[in-house]
């Protein structure tokens, strides 16, 4: 599914073009650099009898949270998604990764 800002959501790329005109996100070359947003998902698993053996202890949310993502790196990762983006600034000069959002 396509983000609310995904150049998917233009109508077509006349309404595109005036979109990222709007955001005066054109430099002065007329050039557009469209933001990409990479996606992966994956999975973590844990027992629900370790889920209550935490809950047992009294462990926050939060603390819960954090040691999930301590186990990151055993996770099983599963395709990546691209979102090309409507660009939403001007990018600035100095930062190396696009524009400003």
């Amino acid at each position: 599914m396509a983000s609310k800002w995904s150049i998917e959501s233009a109508p077509n790329i006349k309404m595109l073009i005036n979109m990222v005109e709007a955001a005066g996100a054109i430099d002065e070359n007329e050039n557009i650099f469209f933001p990409v947003e990479k996606i992966t998902h994956g999975f973590l698993k844990i027992s629900k009898d370790k889920l209550l053996e935490y809950a047992s202890t009294g462990i926050s949310i939060g603390d819960l949270y954090k040691n999930l993502l301590e186990q990151e790196g055993d996770s099983e990762w599963s395709d990546t998604s691209f979102d090309v983006q409507i660009p939403r600034s001007i990018p600035d000069p100095i930062d190396e990764e696009g524009p400003l959002t």
